[in-house]
């Protein structure tokens, strides 16, 4: 790698991590706030350690950034972390556990896997570069049409009449969370 793209992968591990570490901090300084938007939690002592696993990866993309090497670490941690997290989004909020609100996180991680991919493979020729920014943004345009159709679906799926108590239930057994 060249001396710029040195750079632009340790600017792209910092931006991560302060994703990561807002991300982590929006429950731990505010929880009802938290809640609103992504449901309520019946077991906050899991919301606030997967909170706490944010800061800590985020930090350490940060810190990462500006050691000799760091850049390749933040890049497997930030992967590791997004490709996690996607999966979560993806898996539960199909299957009603998380609200479709999660499926702009999964928008998020998703960019997030594809901006770390771009700096794992060499730097390209100028001439490939468009085609990798038309990948990227035909990608999100992808993830998000499929969140949109996803959460259309889960939106129409709760709404239906005549639905049972467990259906409307689904996201969790808390009031506040329908």
């Amino acid at each position: 790698m060249t001396i710029r793209d040195d750079r632009s992968a340790a600017a792209l591990a910092r931006a991560h991590g302060l994703f990561n570490i807002a991300g982590g901090l929006w429950p731990l300084l505010h929880m009802p706030s938290f809640e609103k938007v992504f449901g309520a939690k019946t077991d906050r002592w899991l919301e606030r350690t997967v909170a706490g696993l944010l800061v800590g990866i985020g930090w350490t993309q940060v810190r990462a950034a500006s050691a000799p090497g760091g850049a390749d670490h933040a890049r497997r941690l930030g992967m590791a972390t997004a490709a996690a997290l996607l999966a979560v989004d993806l898996v539960y909020v199909p299957a009603g556990r998380i609200r479709p609100a999660y499926l702009l996180d999964a928008a998020a991680e998703a960019m997030w896997l594809r901006a770390w991919r771009a700096r794992a493979v060499r730097p390209e020729p100028p001439s490939t570069r468009t085609g990798s920014v038309f990948a990227a943004a035909a990608a999100l345009a992808a993830g998000c049409a499929t969140g949109a159709v996803l959460a259309t679906r889960m939106l129409r799926r709760r709404s239906e009449p005549g639905d049972s108590e467990l259906t409307r239930a689904r996201y969790l057994r808390h009031p506040a969370a329908r």
